[in-house]
């Protein structure tokens, strides 16, 4: 194949003479463009990572919400099955829980400590690194969580208490807070 001086010739002469390049404006639109379908995905990338930690630390709050109400129903069946009055050691005050380290048969030992000068202030949640369990009474990483656990006998039947958890945190500067409350009957009487 074999190209003519000539036509060659005028093909350069209309290349240059018709091209010319991206003006300012042409080039700063379309870095305009760039940045928005790039950062877009990137905020929503970030969004979405924020909160899938959010929904795993309300499912840890939710955990150490239902801990404590188990705990607390824990002392009472094992005051009745004991013979001993119901509501021993779950007398009307505030209280922190403490979930202790594992006996044999692999049952863990568990307490519900009453906390005389808490008044209601949730109280910090601790993770021990040792038993992998959070705790509430013992030095350990200190946790974004708090609980706190109330008991009021106030105004109701004798073979009746409510039993109040409040569960709170902070996720990447948003607080987060979970509350239930529970009735507990003397099953036995």
């Amino acid at each position: 194949m074999t190209i003519k001086k000539q036509s060659f010739k005028k093909y350069v002469e209309g290349c240059q003479s018709g091209s010319r390049g991206f003006s300012l404006v042409e080039t700063l639109i379309s870095v305009a463009i760039l940045l928005v379908a790039v950062i877009e995905p990137i905020s929503l990338i970030s969004d979405s990572l924020h909160k899938i930690y959010y929904a795993k630390d309300e499912v840890i709050a939710i955990s150490l919400m239902q801990e404590g109400v188990e705990l607390v129903r824990q002392v009472r069946d094992t005051n009745m099955l004991n013979a001993s009055p119901w509501l021993t050691n779950l007398s009307p005050g505030d209280y922190t829980v403490d979930v202790g380290s594992f006996v044999a048969g692999g049952a863990p030992s568990s307490f519900v400590i009453p906390c005389v000068y808490c008044s209601g202030v949730l109280q910090p949640v601790y993770l021990d690194s040792v038993s992998g369990l959070y705790r509430q009474n013992i030095a350990g990483t200190r946790t974004q969580f708090s609980r706190i656990i109330s008991i009021d006998n106030t105004g109701l039947p004798a073979n009746e208490s409510k039993v109040t958890v409040r569960v709170g945190w902070s996720t990447g500067g948003n607080t987060g807070g979970v509350l239930v409350k529970e009735y507990l009957f003397n099953w036995a009487s």
